[in-house]
């Protein structure tokens, strides 16, 4: 009897306690989410809610539920229940009597009078394919009763976290050169002919040995640009070169003579050309390029002699006779068979200039004759296009391909290639790409595309400096990057 006795009266202390509950305000609690994240098949909840001291008047009590919802569905969790000091000592004396059934609580907390109170609220649950829209709240209940209670939940999280698909790619922004204008295009046809004669003459004899085939040759080199309407021919240049063997006046003779017969012959050909657009050179004997063939050469006998007697400081003449001696002439008579007829030819450069083209004449040109138009005026003609469009990019590759020694062209062409997601390319070119502002760029937004965050963000640094506007958009995309690296490696 007396039990029930005392039951009754915490069941009527309680109810009394619950009534001044239902007008206190609510306090001002706060919270933060350390963790909030789909591992695997559960979700882990990690969350600090602070609650004042004077949050609750001492024969109330309040009821703080964490709750994951979305626009449809909602999950309550294990309530944290925060008393007052007297709300607590009936709380306690019921527990000790037995006579308290309710849900389970993630904590029971009696409020201090000073201070706050901090509860780390952590937990597993399984994961819901509903909550990966979910955010995470804190749901006041002053009475206890579990009705709603006018006012906005407490924002713990917005989202969870959840593992991404793939690694977020940056939009990379390029910094293109624009060349700089060509005022004169000149160009040139360049070939070596390797022309038999008759020993000791230098008249051509067209149907001598090879000489058909390679006549042949200065013929289409030189038809290449007399037959092109938008060329103007400004000169030809010859130079004869004869091999080391026998006397040097005579391969003096030789290489002059035969230089100038070939000059007559092309002469004979087309009547347009006269003398004075030809400009003449020869050399006598050519140990230059026998050196380079020698040392290449490691079948030569006596080999290193006859790397000797090259580089010796003798008279051209000396050294043949020497050659001639060494090794019982071996080495002499294989350089003859092997090497010294290469040395005999001629070198011809044909001279010309091109005239300017419109846009609309270039995207024609190209098609067919890309190296008639300068790097600028293939610029013009990129811009036409899309940025980033297959003709886009083919005009940047074909004016590397043209200039394959611009740091312009080879900077342009990287961007192209790293755009591409051609990285190797893209070295390549960019180590003829000088160390423009732009140039650097570049390799800072190669190092980005590939993961080089660091080295990256001082180069787009530098660049930026340097006054390339692009940097600063693909600083904000290597922040983006690092943050989303962080999010991703989180989860490994």
């Amino acid at each position: 009897m007396k039990k029930i006795l005392n039951t009754f009266i915490m069941i009527v202390l309680l109810a009394i306690v619950s009534l001044g509950a239902a007008a206190q305000n609510f306090p001002t609690v706060t919270t933060t989410s350390n963790d909030l994240r789909k591992k695997g098949n559960t979700l882990s909840i990690d969350a600090t809610i602070t609650i004042p001291g004077d949050a609750v008047k001492s024969k109330n009590f309040i009821e703080l539920t964490p709750v994951l919802e979305t626009s449809n569905q909602k999950m309550g969790l294990p309530s944290i229940l925060v008393n007052g000091k007297n709300r607590q000592k009936v709380y306690d004396r019921m527990v000790a009597l037995g006579n308290l059934e309710e849900e389970p609580r993630f904590a029971v907390v009696k409020a201090a009078e000073a201070g706050e109170h901090k509860v780390e609220y952590k937990t597993t649950i399984l994961w819901e394919d509903w909550m990966r829209d979910a955010r995470f709240v804190l749901v006041q209940d002053l009475c206890g009763c579990g009705k709603e209670t006018p006012g906005e939940p407490i924002l713990i999280a917005g989202s969870i976290l959840q593992k991404p698909e793939k690694r977020y790619e940056p939009a990379l922004s390029f910094a293109y050169v624009n060349p700089a204008v060509e005022t004169r295009k000149e160009r040139a046809e360049v070939g070596t002919a390797f022309l038999d004669f008759q020993v000791g003459r230098y008249a051509i004899l067209p149907d001598f040995r090879n000489n058909a085939v390679e006549l042949d040759k200065i013929k289409k080199t030189v038809e290449t640009v007399v037959n092109d309407e938008y060329i103007t021919p400004d000169g030809i240049e010859l130079k004869g070169f004869a091999s080391p063997e026998g006397s040097y006046t005579s391969n003096t003779s030789l290489a002059k003579n035969r230089t100038q017969a070939l000059r007559d012959y092309i002469i004979g050909q087309y009547r347009q050309f006269k003398a004075d657009f030809f400009v003449l050179n020869s050399e006598p004997e050519d140990w230059a390029g026998f050196k380079v063939k020698a040392e290449a050469d490691r079948n030569v006998p006596s080999r290193s002699g006859v790397l000797d007697i090259i580089n010796g400081s003798d008279e051209a003449d000396v050294k043949e006779r020497k050659l001639r001696a060494l090794d019982g002439g071996a080495a002499y008579r294989y350089v003859l068979a092997e090497h010294f007829p290469a040395l005999r030819r001629t070198e011809y450069k044909i001279n010309y200039t091109v005239r300017g083209f419109s846009v609309e004449e270039g995207r024609e040109i190209i098609k067919t004759r890309p190296q008639h138009l300068s790097l600028n005026e293939m610029f013009a003609v990129a811009n036409t296009y899309q940025p980033g469009s297959r003709e886009y990019n083919d005009i940047f590759e074909v004016a590397v391909r043209m200039y394959p020694s611009d740091p312009v062209a080879n900077l342009n062409a990287a961007n192209i290639a790293i755009s591409k997601k051609d990285y190797p390319t893209a070295k390549r070119y960019l180590a003829n790409a000088g160390n423009s502002p732009q140039a650097i760029h570049a390799k800072g937004v190669l190092a980005l595309a590939e993961g080089q965050l660091n080295e990256a963000e001082r180069l787009l640094k530098q660049a930026q400096s340097g006054g390339v506007r692009e940097a600063a958009a693909n600083l904000e995309e290597l922040a983006r990057k690092r943050a989303d690296n962080a999010i991703f490696d989180s989860f490994e």
